[in-house]
């Protein structure tokens, strides 16, 4: 099959759960591909790598946190719930590996750094947060370069970072000195999302086999 014709309401009935669940999918997978597309390649210019890693890992802690709790909001649906039990073995295999950052699964420590970034960075922190008075205590004793003609601000990038870094890690992780295992981190991530990619992709060509044969 090279193409075929989808008449919405045949396909997609707007009280179907199990069909509202494959659109939310197919949505959560442009999304992905485009974060692949845009946000998955190293620039050239280290300052600018040095500058756009904490924003690219503040989007893509918010975007992945966002659909596993789409996934474990939607199996509060018996239909739905049902429908993936009845998926090739193959395709249930690729949904438990994302199953294991639900709440309750073997990976829910890294679904909580997750929350945690999206619920500190994505909302901008005011004055009287304690956030933000953390984050330049710790920084009280920093010595940062000013250039006027600079397009950044390079003490809003510290403190960006360190919020950022504060929202991921415990202040004990932090306190220890040692290297915090950020790479491991963004590399999970990453492979989270590939899965939720290849995942979501399967899903909704199976769910689209039965329509356009």
């Amino acid at each position: 099959m090279e193409y075929a014709i989808i008449r919405m309401n045949e396909v997609f009935p707007s009280d179907n759960d199990v069909a509202k669940w494959v659109v939310g999918l197919a949505v959560i997978h442009n999304d992905f591909l485009f974060l692949k597309k845009k946000l998955f390649k190293s620039s050239d210019v280290l300052s600018d790598l040095i500058s756009e890693a904490p924003s690219i890992l503040k989007i893509l802690t918010a975007s992945l946190r966002e659909a596993i709790f789409y996934l474990e909001e939607s199996e509060k649906l018996a239909e739905i719930r049902t429908y993936i039990n009845s998926l090739p073995e193959q395709l249930i295999q690729m949904y438990l590996a994302l199953k294991l950052l639900f709440r309750n699964g073997a990976k829910a420590d890294l679904l909580q750094k997750l929350t945690n970034a999206r619920n500190i960075t994505y909302h901008y922190s005011k004055p009287q947060r304690n956030e933000l008075s953390e984050a330049l205590e710790a920084l009280s004793n920093e010595i940062i370069f000013y250039e006027e003609n600079d397009q950044r601000f390079l003490f809003a990038e510290h403190v960006r970072n360190t919020i950022l870094l504060n929202s991921l890690f415990s202040s004990n992780e932090i306190r220890l000195g040692q290297e915090l295992p950020i790479s491991e981190l963004i590399i999970s991530i990453k492979e989270s999302i590939e899965t939720f990619i290849d995942s979501s992709n399967k899903v909704s060509r199976y769910y689209l086999e039965d329509f356009c044969k």
